[in-house]
């Protein structure tokens, strides 16, 4: 069962998103239960699977702004490249030679391969530091904490990362932190959006008095 904490969590994300609530929830549930014996790896893989997806849909939802992904994304532009190599049969690409002649079309793909991943890294910094700092800052100290976090939740829901790297999974400790990374970013923009949220009352009710006063 969630925490008090954690249903404030759970409270916050209906909210804004019941599918990211849901996801949240899911990993809560598989995280307060006991692995099935020979299910470990499936249980770390499956609530690293959700707090990842959890991460990078919440700049949608509780930022003041949030940075499109380019479309197609570096992974469509990778996956095509195979079927575009197919049709230069003569391009090798493994010439042991500092420069290797390569079809116009090929070259662009790899341009464009490039530039979309690297617009696809900034976004996703931008996105993170106007979700956990409020603003454009993608230097911040913070978000350092926030990517390696997402990075380690990356990691161990890919079956074959981690998983095969390491001798033992994580343990509940090591997860629990990680986790509450997460939650204290959604709880710290709850609490800066009422806080700005009664702002804007406490102006708007001055206005009025003011409105009030000149009219009378």
């Amino acid at each position: 069962m969630p925490d008090e904490r954690q249903t404030r969590v759970i409270e916050v994300l209906e909210n804004r998103s019941p599918k990211l609530a849901g996801i949240y929830r899911t990993a809560l549930d598989l995280f307060s239960s006991v692995a099935i014996p020979g299910c470990e790896t499936s249980r770390i893989a499956v609530i690293c699977h959700c707090m990842r997806e959890l991460m990078a849909g919440l700049p949608d939802v509780m930022s003041e702004y949030s940075i499109p992904r380019p479309r197609p994304s570096a992974g469509t532009l990778l996956r095509q490249l195979p079927g575009l190599l197919a049709g230069h049969p003569d391009a090798d690409l493994g010439l042991d030679q500092d420069l290797i002649p390569i079809p116009r079309a090929v070259a662009q793909a790899l341009a464009s391969l490039i530039s979309t991943a690297t617009q696809e890294e900034g976004r996703n910094r931008a996105n993170a530091a106007a979700l956990v700092t409020g603003g454009p800052d993608a230097d911040h100290p913070v978000i350092s904490q926030w990517t390696k976090t997402y990075n380690y939740f990356v990691g161990w829901a890919h079956l074959d990362r981690n998983h095969e790297e390491r001798r033992s999974l994580p343990g509940d400790d090591d997860l629990a932190e990680k986790m509450k990374v997460v939650e204290d970013v959604i709880e710290v923009r709850t609490a800066l959006f009422f806080e700005n949220l009664h702002a804007l009352e406490d102006l708007l009710a001055e206005i009025n008095n003011v409105d009030e006063e000149n009219a009378s």
